[in-house]
C-alpha cells in the first residue's frame, strides 16, 4: 500500500539513504520528510485536476451575508486545494461565472452553490500510479539537496521531474471526455 512514508522511503532510498518507517523516528531523513511532504503533496495536488484528487460538494450559504458586492457567501470545504468548477448544468444550474474566492469562502448568489474541486487527498493508497511516481520523483528532487549538498543533482532531478510531470498530467487528462461546447452562444453573438 502506498503512503507517504513509502513515497518518502523511495525517494531517500534513489539518493543512498536508508529509508524511514515513520515521519516521527529519530533522525534527520524523518524529521526532513516530516516538513516537506505535507506541503509538497498539498503543491502537486493543486498544479493539476488529478482524477483522484477531485470531489464535488454541495454547498450552503453561511448565515453571514458578505459585506458587499455577493448577496451570500459559502464556506470552503476543509479539504479543499483549488476549484475546478461552479455550477453543474445537470443540476439545472448554468456554470456560474460571477464568483469571488476569498478566504476560505466563496462568495456568489444561489441558495445551494455545486462545485468541484481538487482536495486534499492525504490516502496516497487511492492515487493512481502515475501520480504516485511524479510524488516520488518530487520527493526525490526536494530532498536532493539537503541531503547531498549537491546543486547540480538537484537541478539535474528538478528537469526530469518537469518532463515526468508533463507525461503524468497528459495520461491523466486522457481519461476524461473532451469538454462539450456548452448551449450559450453569447461569444458567437458578441462576434457578429
Amino acid at each position: 500500500m502506498t503512503t507517504g512514508i513509502s513515497i518518502c522511503s523511495a525517494a531517500l532510498l534513489q539518493l543512498g539513504k536508508a529509508p524511514i518507517s515513520s515521519f516521527e523516528e529519530a533522525g534527520d531523513a524523518a524529521r526532513l520528510c516530516a516538513n516537506l511532504y505535507p506541503q509538497e503533496r498539498d503543491s502537486l495536488l493543486r498544479e493539476n485536476d488529478w482524477n483522484c484528487a477531485t470531489k464535488r460538494a454541495l454547498l450552503a450559504p453561511l448565515a453571514e451575508a458578505p459585506a458587499y458586492g455577493y448577496p451570500v457567501q459559502f464556506a470552503l470545504p476543509a479539504d479543499y486545494l483549488r476549484m475546478i468548477g461552479i455550477g453543474d448544468y445537470r443540476l439545472g444550474s448554468p456554470l456560474c461565472r460571477d464568483f469571488k474566492v476569498q478566504g476560505r469562502t466563496i462568495l456568489s448568489s444561489g441558495t445551494v452553490l455545486p462545485i468541484e474541486y481538487v482536495f486534499r487527498n492525504d490516502n496516497e493508497g487511492t492515487w493512481d500510479s502515475k501520480l504516485v511516481e511524479l510524488m516520488t520523483a518530487r520527493m526525490l528532487w526536494k530532498l536532493a539537496y539537503p541531503v547531498t549538498q549537491l546543486t547540480s543533482l538537484r537541478d539535474e532531478l528538478k528537469t526530469e521531474y518537469n518532463g515526468m510531470a508533463r507525461a503524468a498530467r497528459a495520461i491523466d487528462s486522457q481519461e476524461n471526455p473532451s469538454q462539450a461546447l456548452s448551449d450559450d452562444y453569447t461569444l458567437l453573438v458578441g462576434r457578429q
